[in-house]
């Protein structure tokens, strides 16, 4: 079968540096397949930085892929605006889950709950064959958001809003996206697009004056900083960083060892 020891991973772009890390780290890893259109033009960058070959293919390439002398990936991410309408997104996620679906062994989502988007995973994903397997916690429970992955999850997510309540929370691919994402946001909802001085009256109101960079030790640190500074300075927010031991990359180790072993099962 094509799907022998091939994963599939569709993704939102904020965890790219997730995904880069994974992949680039995969010794046992021999073809990388990316899907290539607007959504995917960083990770391709990103990848192809850390010296992995990329195989670049289109949506109806999926079906296509020929089989791999050992494990293969096909990546597929999808637009950060998708989380507008958690609905939707959790629709678009679930018809690439399909297209995909027997040209993979095991399919990971590199998303959290995303506003329930995934919340009924046996509903959204009834029609799909493949073993669908989303970004969990040590419990078992599926992570809130991006922000929640590299925190290990709910408890770790817990722990950092007690110690940082009232702060606006900054990861690497968050800052080098800021601009888009920033609209997005629940509090922003309704806004007009790129309107900062709405955003800058509803952060006031809501008592936001910090910003947390949280350095997940993936992606770039100048980025993550200079975007951060650059946050910062239109919202005359006051930068406080993130001390050691909340950060960990165990969500997303977990979650993809657990496809990789689904996997070579399959292939046994």
């Amino acid at each position: 079968m094509a799907s022998e020891r091939r994963l599939g991973i569709i993704g939102c772009p904020v965890l790219e540096d997730e995904i880069v890390y994974l992949l680039s780290g995969d010794n046992g890893l021999k073809d990388v397949f990316v899907v290539k259109d607007d959504h995917s033009e960083k990770l391709i960058s990103k990848l192809r930085q850390k010296g992995v070959d990329i195989v670049p293919i289109s949506e109806e390439g999926i079906s296509q892929i020929p089989n791999s002398d050992g494990r293969s990936v096909v990546v597929w991410m999808k637009s950060m605006g998708l989380h507008e309408e958690p609905k939707e997104l959790g629709k678009e996620v679930a018809r690439s889950a399909k297209v995909m679906d027997g040209h993979c062994a095991t399919i990971l989502l590199f998303y959290g709950l995303c506003g329930n988007a995934f919340k009924n995973m046996n509903v959204l994903f009834e029609d799909v064959r493949t073993p669908v397997v989303i970004l969990t916690d040590e419990k078992g429970q599926t992570v809130d958001d991006c922000i929640a992955v590299p925190l290990g999850g709910t408890d770790g997510y817990l722990r950092l809003l007690k110690r940082y309540a009232g702060v606006f929370y900054m990861t690497p691919a968050w800052a080098d996206n800021w601009e888009l994402l920033i609209n997005k946001m629940e509090i922003a909802r309704g806004t007009e697009m790129g309107n900062l001085d709405m955003l800058k009256m509803l952060f006031e109101m809501a008592g936001y004056n910090r910003v947390l960079l949280i350095d997940t030790g993936l992606g770039d640190r100048e980025v993550l900083y200079s975007k951060t500074h650059e946050f910062s300075k239109e919202f005359s927010f006051r930068e406080i960083e993130l001390e050691p031991g909340f950060v960990s990359t165990r969500v997303s180790d977990d979650a993809y060892q657990k496809c990789v072993e689904m996997a070579e099962n399959e292939k046994r």
